[in-house]
C-alpha cells in the first residue's frame, strides 16, 4: 500500500498538501483565522493534528508489525525518553498550562516514528513545487501592487485587525488581489528601491518571519530532492526571489550562513550543537549591537536590526534555576521578552532542562553530519539539510520558544530519517543482530 501510495502523483500532492498545511498551520491564518475562527482556537488545531499524526503512525506501526531500534540510534531513544520524562513530571510538579504535556507527546512521536521509519521521501520534491507555487504568488502580487499603486498599499480595506494576533495597535492586515496578505503597520518605514515600494509579503501569515519559514522549508525540500529538471531550477528561482519580497533577515542569514557552514568541514555535530547554545550569550548580542552602530540614520534596515536586538537581548540569563517554574511565571506567552533568545527554555526548564535538551539536539544532528562523509549525499541536498537545521534553531528555538509543534516535528523527523533514507532508498533490510525486535506491533 504505502509503495502504491508513493508511485501515485495524484496521491503524492494530496499527501504533500495536508503535510503542508499539517507543519504550517499555526502560522497559516487560511487555516486559524478563516476556519476555526481566530487564535483562541489554536490549541483546539494542535490536538487534532497530533491525534491525526498519532494516529497515522500507531496504523502504520500496525501495518508494519513491528518495531525496530537501530543500535545507532539507542542513544537518541534514551535522551527521547529521558526529556520526555522530565517534560511529563515539569507539568505534573509546577503546572505547565500542558505545554510540557505537548512536548511530552511529540517526543514520543519522534521515538514511534524512529521506529518504524517509512520511507516519505517523495513529497519532498512535491512540497518544493508547491513551495515555489507560493513564491510566485508572492512575486505577481508585489509586480501587480507595482503596477496598480507603486506599492502603496493605504487605501486597501482591512481584512483582519491586527490586534486579534497581538500585533501593535497600528497595525492590520489588508489583502489586495485576495491572494495573499500584507501587514499595514503605520509607524514602520517603508522599504524603498527607486521609486518602488517593497511591502514584505506574508502570504497568509502573521508576518514576514512566518511565511519565510514556511518557504525556507519548501526551499529545503527542492534542495534534498534527487529530481533534476527546468521546472525544478524555475522553483528554485520563485523561492529565492520570494525571500526577497519578505524581507525577513533571519531568512538570509540563514541563506547566507548554511553554505558556508557545508563548506567548512570541520564543524561537526559537537561543535554545532555547542555554538547554537553558546552563540545567543556569548556571540549574537555583541554582534548585533555593531551591526546597529554602523547602521546610520533611521532607516529600514535600523528599525529591523533594533527588532532583532530585542529577541536577542544582552545575552544574559535573568531568571533560572536548576528545575525551573511555571510555564509563564516571569513572562508572557511563550515567548520571555527582554530575555535572551534561549530565555523562555531556561526559565522555564531549568538548568536540568537546558542540558537535556542540548544533549536531545546534540543526538538529533548526528545522522545529518555523519552523512555528509557519504558520498551519495550531494552538495544541493547537503545545503539542504542544513538549511532546514538552521530554520529549527532560528525558529523553534530562538524566537518562538516553542521547541516541539508540527512544523518542529517536520523537521526533526527529516533531519533523522532522511540521510538513512538518502543511502539505502528502497532496500529492504532484513533485522539484523544490531537491532532489538519488538514483535505484534502495539
Amino acid at each position: 500500500m504505502w509503495q502504491a501510495l508513493s508511485n501515485n502523483p495524484v496521491l503524492q500532492l494530496f499527501v504533500a498538501i495536508f503535510i503542508l498545511i499539517l507543519f504550517s498551520f499555526d502560522r497559516n491564518l487560511l487555516v486559524t483565522q478563516y476556519l476555526f475562527g481566530g487564535r483562541s482556537n489554536i490549541w483546539l488545531i494542535t490536538i487534532f493534528a497530533t491525534f491525526l499524526v498519532m494516529y497515522f503512525l500507531f496504523l502504520m506501526t500496525l501495518l508494519k508489525g513491528r518495531l525496530v531500534i537501530r543500535k545507532k540510534d539507542r542513544g537518541l531513544m534514551l535522551i527521547t525518553f529521558l526529556l520526555a520524562l522530565y517534560f511529563l513530571l515539569h507539568e505534573l510538579i509546577f503546572s505547565d498550562s500542558l505545554v510540557s504535556i505537548k512536548y511530552s507527546v511529540f517526543l514520543f512521536l519522534i521515538s514511534i516514528a524512529l521506529s518504524i521509519r517509512y520511507n516519505f521521501f517523495f513529497i519532498f520534491k512535491v512540497l518544493g513545487y508547491l513551495g515555489g507555487v507560493i513564491g510566485f504568488i508572492v512575486i505577481f502580487q508585489q509586480i501587480a501592487l507595482y503596477i496598480l499603486t507603486s506599492g502603496n498599499i493605504s487605501s486597501f480595506d482591512v481584512a483582519i485587525s491586527g490586534e486579534l494576533w497581538g500585533r501593535s495597535p497600528s497595525c492590520d492586515f489588508v489583502a489586495p488581489l485576495g491572494i495573499g496578505l500584507f501587514e499595514r503597520c503605520a509607524a514602520s518605514p517603508d522599504f524603498v528601491v527607486g521609486d518602488f515600494i517593497i511591502n514584505r509579503s506574508i502570504f497568509f501569515s502573521t508576518e514576514p518571519k512566518y511565511a519565510a519559514s514556511i518557504l525556507l522549508v519548501t526551499f529545503s525540500c527542492l534542495l534534498i530532492s534527487t529530481t533534476k529538471s527546468f521546472a525544478r531550477n524555475i522553483f528554485i528561482f520563485s523561492h529565492l526571489l520570494s525571500f526577497v519580497f519578505i524581507l525577513a533577515g533571519s531568512a538570509f542569514v540563514i541563506l547566507f550562513l548554511s553554505p558556508i557552514i557545508v563548506y567548512l568541514r570541520f564543524i561537526g555535530a559537537k561543535f554545532y550543537s555547542a555554538l547554537i547554545f553558546i552563540a545567543p550569550v556569548l556571540i549574537l548580542p555583541t554582534l548585533v549591537q555593531f551591526f546597529i552602530s554602523v547602521a546610520g540614520e533611521e532607516n529600514f534596515i535600523l528599525f529591523r536590526l533594533l527588532g532583532a536586538a530585542t529577541d536577542i537581548g544582552d545575552g544574559s540569563f535573568n531568571s533560572y534555576s536548576i528545575f525551573g517554574e511555571s510555564f509563564g511565571s516571569s513572562c508572557d506567552g511563550q515567548a520571555c521578552k527582554d530575555q535572551g533568545l534561549l530565555g523562555s527554555l531556561t526559565s522555564t526548564y531549568g538548568v536540568i532542562g537546558l542540558l537535556l535538551f542540548w544533549w536531545f539536539f546534540y543526538k538529533l544532528v548526528c545522522p545529518m553530519f555523519e552523512s555528509y562523509k557519504i558520498q551519495k549525499i550531494n552538495i544541493s541536498q547537503k545545503i539542504g539539510f542544513m538549511i532546514l537545521l538552521n530554520t529549527y534553531v532560528v525558529f523553534n528555538i530562538y524566537f518562538f520558544s516553542d521547541i516541539f509543534n508540527m512544523f518542529g516535528l517536520f523537521i526533526i523527523l527529516t533531519l533523522i530519517l532522511l540521510p538513512g533514507y538518502l543511502v539505502s532508498k528502497n532496500e529492504e533490510k532484513m533485522p539484523s543482530q544490531n537491532e532489538t525486535v519488538l514483535k505484534g506491533g502495539v
